[in-house]
C-alpha cells in the first residue's frame, strides 16, 4: 500500500548552519514541518551515515557527496514504496556523519525498508537512532530565531541578485521598526550613531524607517540585523526586517 503522506517534501527546504561542541553542523530541513501534525508523526529516527573521507569542516568531498545523495534517493524511493508512514524533515552534516531525520507514524514499517537498504549498502557505516517525540528536531534541525534572520537576510539578497543588483555596489538598505513614538526616537538616535539615515518619506505614527547603506554582503548584513534586534528588544520596539531597491 503507498503511503498517503509524501516520505520527500520537495518544495520549500531550507538551510543555515550553526557550531556545536563537535565542530560545525551544516542543517538543511523541510521549513514547512511546523505545519505536520505531530500527533500522526510521533517517533523520530535519524539515519546516520559514516562519511568515509570527511573535509576539514566534516563533511563529504564533492565525489562522495554525490554518493550521499544516491544513498537518500534508495532511501526514500524503499521507504515511498513500503507505504512507511514517514516524512524526511532535515538533514545534518557535522564532524564525519551525514544524519537524515525523519518523524514516523509507527516503527514496524519504517525498520525492515531500512533494514534492508543498509545490507545493500555494506560499504557504508550506518546506524539508526530512535526516539520519542520532535524532541530532536526542535533542538538540533529547526533553526533559533537567530537562525531565522540569517535565512531571511539570504533570501533577500538572493532575490536582489537574481533579479540584476550588483552586489559589489552599495544598497540603501530601508530597515523597519515599529513601536510607540518615545521608544523609536530612542531607537531613532542610536541608529544614527551607528551610520543610519532618515527614511525621507512620510510613515505611519507607529513605525519607523531607517536607511544604511551597504554592498550586499550577507556576514555584514547578518551582523546589522543582529545588532538592531538586539537594539529592538532593549528599547522594546518590534524589528520587521529590511527591503532595498535594485541597483545595477
Amino acid at each position: 500500500m503507498a503511503s498517503s503522506h509524501p516520505v520527500v517534501i520537495r518544495e520549500n527546504w531550507e538551510t543555515y548552519s550553526y557550531v556545536s561542541d563537535g565542530g560545525p553542523v551544516f542543517a538543511t530541513f523541510y521549513a514547512g514541518a511546523k505545519s505536520i501534525a505531530r500527533e500522526d508523526f510521533p517517533y523520530c529516527a535519524r539515519v546516520i551515515i559514516r562519511i568515509r573521507q570527511p573535509n576539514e569542516n566534516g563533511g563529504p568531498t564533492s565525489e562522495e557527496a554525490e554518493t550521499l545523495w544516491g544513498l537518500e534517493d534508495n532511501l526514500t524511493d524503499a521507504l515511498s514504496r513500503s507505504g512507511g508512514e514517514c516524512i524526511l524533515v532535515g538533514r545534518l552534516t557535522h564532524a564525519g556523519d551525514r544524519e537524515l531525520v525523519f518523524q514516523l507514524a509507527d516503527w514496524d514499517r519504517f525498520r525492515p525498508p531500512v533494514g534492508r537498504w543498509i545490507q545493500q549498502n555494506p560499504t557504508y557505516e550506518i546506524d539508526v537512532s530512535e526516539h520519542d517525540g520532535w524532541e530532536f528536531f526542535d533542538e538540533y534541525v529547526w533553526p533559533t530565531d537567530e537562525d531565522w534572520m540569517f535565512i531571511h537576510d539570504r533570501q533577500v539578497i538572493n532575490g536582489l541578485i537574481e533579479s540584476g543588483s550588483d552586489p559589489e555596489k552599495e544598497h540603501c538598505l530601508e530597515y523597519v521598526f515599529a513601536g510607540d513614538q518615545s521608544n523609536l526616537q530612542r531607537l531613532r538616535d542610536k541608529l544614527t550613531l551607528r551610520g543610519y539615515a532618515d527614511y525621507g518619506s512620510p510613515v505611519p505614527a507607529d513605525q519607523l524607517v531607517m536607511v544604511k547603506k551597504l554592498p550586499l554582503d550577507l556576514r555584514q548584513i547578518y551582523a546589522e540585523s543582529l545588532e538592531n534586534r538586539r537594539l529592538c528588544n532593549e528599547i522594546g520596539v518590534a524589528f520587521d526586517g529590511w527591503g532595498a531597491a535594485v541597483v545595477k
